[in-house]
C-alpha cells in the first residue's frame, strides 16, 4: 500500500471514520482542539455538513460526494486496497509521517460490521502507537504493557483480546482477573471500578479497554 510521507503534520491529531458523527461534547470538543484532522472516505461529508474544517481525506474515495471529489482545495490521498478498511489506512498513514499518538473519533454507529471491524482492527497493526477512540458513550484505549489506568468507583469497565493467549491480571475491579486468558469477545466485559486505579497486567501483545463517561 502506498502511503505518502513528509506531510506537515502538528498534533494533537484526530481520525474521523465515516460512522454516526459524534453527538458527545467529549468527542466534540477533542475535535475542536485537534491541530491535524484526517476524513476516513465519507466522513468528509459529515465534517462538511458540521461546518467542521479538515485537512486531508484518505480511503478508496467511494462514498466521497461529488462536491468533495470535484473540490480540489481539499486534499485527497486514494488508496485502492480492498485488504485495508479506510481507518487502517488513515493509521498506516500517521504512522509512516511518524505520527505516534493520535484520536479517533466516529467509527461507531450506522453499520455494526464497521464498528466492529473499525474497534478491533487497530489490535492488529504491530507499530508501537497511542490510540484513543471517543464514542458517544465511553473511550477504548490500547494496552500493551503493565499499566495503571485512571479511573472512578462504579464506572464501567470492559477488556477485549482478540488473542486467546494473552494472560491477564487485574485490580481495581469488581471482578478481578489473576493470569487468566480472554476465551470468548465477551468475558472481559461488564465490569466495574471499585478504585480510583485500575492496575492491568499482560503476558505480552495487545488488549483494549473501555471505560464509559460518568
Amino acid at each position: 500500500m502506498n502511503i505518502q510521507k513528509n506531510y506537515h503534520i502538528k498534533s494533537p491529531v484526530t481520525i474521523v471514520a465515516n460512522g454516526d458523527y459524534p453527538a458527545n461534547k467529549i468527542p466534540l470538543d477533542i475535535l475542536k482542539k485537534s491541530n491535524f484532522i484526517i476524513a476516513c472516505d465519507g466522513a468528509a461529508d459529515s465534517l462538511f455538513k458540521n461546518n467542521q474544517f479538515f485537512d486531508l481525506v484518505i480511503g478508496d474515495l467511494d462514498s466521497v460526494s461529488v462536491d468533495i471529489l470535484s473540490n480540489n482545495n481539499i486534499k485527497k490521498i486514494k488508496i485502492e486496497d480492498q485488504s485495508e478498511n479506510d481507518l487502517r489506512k488513515c493509521i498506516k498513514f500517521l504512522l509512516n509521517n511518524n505520527i505516534k499518538e493520535f484520536n479517533i473519533i466516529g467509527c461507531t454507529g450506522k453499520r455494526e460490521d464497521h464498528t466492529i471491524g473499525n474497534i478491533f482492527s487497530i489490535l492488529e497493526l504491530k507499530n508501537d502507537f497511542k490510540a484513543t477512540i471517543y464514542t458517544d458513550n465511553g473511550i477504548f484505549n490500547i494496552i500493551d504493557t503493565q499499566t495503571e489506568v485512571s479511573s472512578k468507583n462504579g464506572q464501567q469497565i470492559s477488556l477485549f483480546a482478540t488473542d486467546k493467549t494473552i494472560k491477564i491480571t487485574t485490580k481495581g475491579l469488581k471482578y478481578n482477573i489473576k493470569e487468566e486468558c480472554l476465551s470468548s469477545l465477551f468475558y472481559g466485559t461488564l465490569n466495574e471500578s471499585v478504585s480510583e486505579k485500575i492496575n492491568i497486567k499482560i503476558s505480552h501483545g495487545k488488549i483494549l479497554i473501555f471505560q464509559n463517561y460518568l
